[in-house]
């Protein structure tokens, strides 16, 4: 099933991007915190990276799909338009901006992976950074 999309003025491309930067802020702030949930973490860079791939679109002229699955989203970037790395490196993000944010402790989140995730919302988010520049 195709999710349904929207298409945005260009020029909110670099609003977008900022609001995905300050996700990704939020996600490395709550990473040194001891308390709150670490979920919370992965739910924040996910939003960071779904964010930085739609202002891409929207820079783009593109329409931008109206969902959380990064792998539906990074589907529709035009074929010229690399991501900053496999799929894989995203792999199991999306979950935590849908069912995930209703779960706690299910899953044993490692300090590694929390930094994994913050890693990966960084690069997504200097990729976007530089392709909106261009």
């Amino acid at each position: 099933m195709t999710p349904k999309s929207k298409k945005f003025n260009p020029a909110y491309a670099k609003s977008l991007l900022k609001i995905a930067e300050g996700d990704l802020e939020s996600a490395k702030i709550l990473a040194k915190s001891k308390k709150g949930r670490p979920e919370n973490i992965f739910f924040i860079a996910q939003q960071s990276i779904e964010k930085s791939l739609k202002a891409v679109l929207v820079h783009f002229k593109k329409n931008v799909p109206l969902t959380h699955d990064l792998e539906a989203i990074i589907s529709i970037l035009p074929e010229e338009i690399s991501t900053p790395m496999g799929h894989g490196s995203i792999e199991g993000l999306s979950e935590f901006a849908t069912v995930r944010r209703y779960e706690e402790g299910y899953l044993e989140i490692t300090q590694e992976e929390i930094k994994a995730a913050i890693q990966v919302a960084d690069r997504f988010f200097k990729w976007a950074e530089r392709q909106i520049s261009k």
